[in-house]
């Protein structure tokens, strides 16, 4: 059980006045901050025999995303990312990336918040058939980042492994997963075993556990590092789902790529099992996004929600701020099977200009509704997003398992960063919310 740590009236409406229209004013604010509970005790309540020495880690990362379903207020679904990792240095000077619980698999959680209280009510490993872990090791040698304990010392990749940073569920109790790694879209079991996950063509992943369908356009084996897919969303009328890229493609190199301003949203035709739509999300400028930076490459894409079939919000963010926008994807501006897609096309769709007549053609409408700088007590990384209700926001944050490691001591001490959940009250409503949408469907259906 967690203690509510604040409910803040904020008056003062200039605080975000000046950045966003006036519906972005919050006018409260409820902060829930989650007890903690060890890494290996949450994991082996999950899958047992699956963590053995946790080395005092806690369980945290489940701020990678929030959702949601349609007509449950104060239930949610979140999902940890691979685990936790620290950058480290091999022994030839390489970049690696540690993992000092390697054996830990993601976990997709449900939540519950009522009153002053916000907690954990059940843990689902991600797994194999035969229930052994996918764990959140790099899957390909020379793509994915080396994997190493928490020293350096390199360790095996895992085909299998996951980078989880999205989920939603649908009615039948299926979750929707994204993954960072391949990039890919990974559809789970109410049981948390994996049915299939869907890669990039040309994915050089073999053997895994799972079925592997590699139907995604191939040029999204371009992405940058740890930038892979970040926000996932599920219209609700669980037609479409959607997908978002967390940066902009290394395409055609990393100079353009880090410069970059344009990144993607892809759309799956759930019935079918194929993407149907692929559009161009251009990021605002850093310093709209977060004051302190003037850096493209910060910018990151993450959470969504979809409000209906063609309007969603997305959030834009760094690690110390970020923005909500509402945007709305048009079938004339979908870029999939384009030259776009395309590695030969020159200019790429990444180098273009924000001004370049090309890409203002192909740029959805999008709207600017809520900065985090109108919420004093918003923590860092925040990550997950749902909606609560037509005047109310939920987000979530990651905490990164909250720990550090000393590559001079080789001591692993916990960081104190709790994982906080948060309500914000906006001024003025939404144009409409996934369970008002939801209610229209259902009322249509009932008079067919």
């Amino acid at each position: 059980m967690s203690v509510r740590i604040g409910i803040v009236g904020l008056t003062v409406a200039a605080l975000a006045a000046a950045a966003v229209p006036a519906m972005a004013v919050t006018s409260g604010v409820s902060v829930y901050v989650f007890p903690s509970e060890g890494l290996a005790a949450a994991s082996n309540s999950a899958l047992p025999g699956s963590v053995g020495n946790d080395f005092g880690i806690l369980l945290g990362g489940y701020g990678s995303d929030l959702y949601r379903a349609p007509g449950l207020p104060g239930e949610y679904w979140v999902v940890t990312d691979r685990g936790p990792n620290n950058d480290t240095v091999l022994k030839d000077g390489s970049a690696g990336t540690g993992f000092p619980v390697p054996t830990f698999t993601p976990l997709i959680m449900k939540i519950k918040v009522s009153g002053s209280t916000a907690q954990i009510t059940q843990k689902i490993a991600v797994q194999s058939a035969k229930g052994v872990g996918a764990t959140g090791l790099p899957n390909v040698v020379g793509y994915d980042s080396v994997p190493t304990n928490e020293a350096g010392v390199a360790i095996a990749y895992n085909v299998n492994g996951l980078d989880t940073e999205g989920v939603v569920r649908t009615k039948n109790g299926d979750f929707w997963l994204v993954d960072e790694y391949a990039p890919s879209i990974v559809q789970v079991g109410p049981d948390g075993v994996v049915k299939k996950r869907i890669v990039p063509e040309g994915w050089k992943g073999t053997g895994a556990a799972y079925p592997i369908s590699a139907t995604l356009p191939g040029i999204l084996l371009t992405r940058k590092a740890n930038r892979g897919f970040e926000g996932v969303a599920l219209s609700p009328s669980e037609k479409y789902l959607f997908i978002g890229l967390q940066s902009p493609l290394l395409n055609p190199d990393k100079k353009t790529g880090d410069a970059s301003l344009q990144t993607r949203i892809l759309r799956m035709d759930l019935a079918k099992g194929t993407i149907d739509g692929e559009w161009v999300y251009r990021f605002e400028a850093p310093a709209t996004v977060d004051p302190s930076t003037t850096k493209t490459t910060e910018l990151k894409l993450s959470a969504m929600v979809a409000l209906d079939d063609s309007r969603m919000l997305v959030q834009e963010r760094t690690d110390n701020a970020f923005l909500v926008a509402q945007v709305t994807l048009s079938p004339g501006q979908s870029i999939l099977g384009t030259s776009y897609d395309s590695l030969t096309t020159t200019p790429s769709m990444e180098s273009l200009k924000p001004t370049d007549s090309n890409i203002v053609a192909l740029m959805p409408f999008k709207s600017v509704i809520f900065q985090s700088s109108s919420v004093p007590e918003m923590p860092k990384k925040v990550e997950g997003m749902a909606v609560e209700n037509s005047n109310t926001l939920a987000f979530i944050n990651d905490n990164d398992f909250s720990f550090a490691y000393d590559a001079k001591s080789g001591k692993i001490t916990p960081t104190g960063v709790p994982t906080q959940f948060l309500y914000v009250t906006l001024a003025e409503p939404l144009p409409t919310t996934p369970d008002a949408e939801a209610r229209a469907l259902a009322k249509a259906a009932s008079v067919r």
